[in-house]
């Protein structure tokens, strides 16, 4: 991955973004609240050209209905796409049990995000061992790979949504 240009995203950004470590990126909110992005990559659909996306709030605090997270989020998103063309890959943190609210918090940012048409963003959930995963495929629209892209995720998803319970007798 090719490191976000920083002097730019701090133009744009509400909140001052600085780099954690490669690939983990920081900013803290007017509420004292400490949020890492990261970007790292995923193997689990394609070989390469995919990073799985993150939001990660390490204070661990509530935090308030404050539209500059989801403004930095989307110009840390902006960034990522501006210095590779690859996909990103989204999942809600599954550790508390409140995956179901972060799914409908990020598909409400995507929906009042200024620049709809630039970015496709497709949302699927699956059930595994009783936990509900919700994960996310972004992708810019001008990707010259779009419907395969689509129909990758589709299909690996598709595949998790109609896994068996059991195992089959294989004797």
């Amino acid at each position: 991955m090719n490191a976000l240009n920083l002097d730019k995203l701090n133009l744009v950004a509400p909140y001052s973004v600085w780099c954690v470590e490669e690939g983990v990126y920081g900013f803290k909110t007017d509420y004292d609240i400490f949020f890492r992005i990261y970007f790292y990559p995923d193997e689990t659909i394609w070989k390469n050209g995919a990073y799985e996306f993150g939001i990660i709030n390490d204070s661990q605090k509530a935090s308030p209905n404050d539209s500059k997270v989801r403004d930095t989020v989307f110009h840390l998103i902006e960034n990522f796409f501006e210095n590779n063309p690859d996909i990103l890959l989204y999942q809600c943190e599954t550790g508390d049990n409140k995956q179901s609210f972060r799914d409908r918090l990020f598909l409400r940012w995507v929906k009042s995000y200024e620049d709809t048409d630039r970015f496709f963003v497709k949302v699927s959930m699956v059930v595994a061992e009783e936990i509900e995963h919700y994960a996310a495929l972004i992708i810019q629209r001008g990707n010259p790979h779009f419907e395969s892209i689509v129909s990758d995720f589709d299909s690996f998803m598709g595949f998790f949504q109609n896994k068996p319970n059991t195992l089959p007798n294989t004797k």
